[in-house]
Formats: C-alpha cells, sequence, structure tokens
C-alpha cells in the first residue's frame, strides 16, 4: 500500500478524491461503503471503532437518481424523474391512512413519535401533548434466510474500504450504524 493512499483494501493503492473513490468503486465490481478509524470512550477507556462516512456532503439528486434508473429501463430519465417527484405525496396519504408503505427490494417506511418527557404514570394522562414530532421510520428490506443469515438486498453485496484520505470538501459526514 502506498503511504499516500485514502484508502485500504489489501495490497490496493487509490486516489485522494471523490471521483477516485467513484472509479474504484465501479471497477472493482459490486458496491463499496467506505470508513474511517473513529476513538470512542467506552467504560472510561478509549477504544476504536469503524464508523461509516459519506465522501462528500452533495448528496445524489432526484436527475442523477432518474438518469441512472433510466438506463436500467424502458422509461426515459423525465418519465423517471416525474414518478420520484410524486412518490413522497403518494408515500404520506398512505401513511396518513395508518398504511406502512412497502417497496420491494428496498424496504418499508411508515410514521413514528417522538415523544417529550419520561411518560406518564397511566393510560388515561397519554396525550397529544406528550408527542414532540413525527418522523418518517426506514427498515431495510429483508428477504428470506440463507441458512442462519437474513438476506438483506442493498447490503448484501457491499465491499467495506477503509478510508484515510480527504473528501471533497475536506470533512467527512461520520453516521453510526448500530446493525448487526
Amino acid at each position: 500500500m502506498s503511504p499516500t493512499s485514502p484508502y485500504v483494501v489489501g495490497d490496493e493503492v487509490g486516489g485522494r478524491c471523490m471521483r477516485d473513490a467513484q472509479l474504484i468503486t465501479r471497477n472493482q465490481g459490486g458496491m463499496s461503503m467506505f470508513f474511517k478509524k473513529s476513538c470512542l470512550k467506552v467504560g472510561g477507556k478509549l477504544k476504536w471503532f469503524p464508523r461509516a462516512i459519506t465522501l462528500t456532503r452533495n448528496p445524489v439528486n432526484t436527475q442523477e437518481l432518474a438518469k441512472e434508473i433510466a438506463l436500467m429501463s424502458t422509461a426515459s430519465p423525465g418519465d423517471v424523474h416525474l414518478v420520484l417527484r410524486c412518490l413522497p405525496t403518494v408515500m404520506s396519504r398512505f401513511m396518513n391512512d395508518g398504511r406502512p408503505v412497502h417497496i420491494e427490494g428496498l424496504g418499508s417506511f411508515f410514521f413514528k413519535l417522538s415523544c417529550a418527557g419520561r411518560g406518564v404514570d397511566t393510560p388515561e394522562e397519554v396525550s397529544r401533548e406528550q408527542i414532540k414530532a413525527i418522523r418518517v421510520q426506514f427498515l431495510p428490506e429483508r428477504q428470506g434466510t440463507y441458512g442462519r443469515k437474513v438476506i438483506r438486498p442493498m447490503v448484501q453485496d457491499v465491499r467495506l474500504i477503509s478510508w484515510e484520505g480527504e473528501v471533497d470538501d475536506g470533512k467527512a459526514t461520520e453516521t453510526t450504524s448500530l446493525d448487526e
């Protein structure tokens, strides 16, 4: 591995920016997820953990999604864009009727309440005033099992790549996954 390499996967050597990371991902086939080493205090001691990062603060937008989906289908980018723009409104209508929305291969969406305070002592005391916010909860798709392992289509073929370089804007957006 090169001492200036921003990512580490076996003996591979990579580039320094987001564009290089995209090329790495596509050239190696499959999907990749990047992580950085992160130090956290656990039980009074410092411990090191991998922490998922995004390499840029610029998310993929609806137009980019539409173009990629159009390449995989017979629909035009404009048609796909229109459907994607309508999706939140349609999902909201079903969820407002008390129904979760399940998108095959992606997962399920449903409302979740965020409540203020520590709860009340009796069912009669429960009220709307306890509700701080209404949130949309996403539960990724899970399909069957392979032996004892649940198959999760969105993440089953993801390669983990340790990223040690800078990101486009100089800051990595860190997220913590409490999965598995």
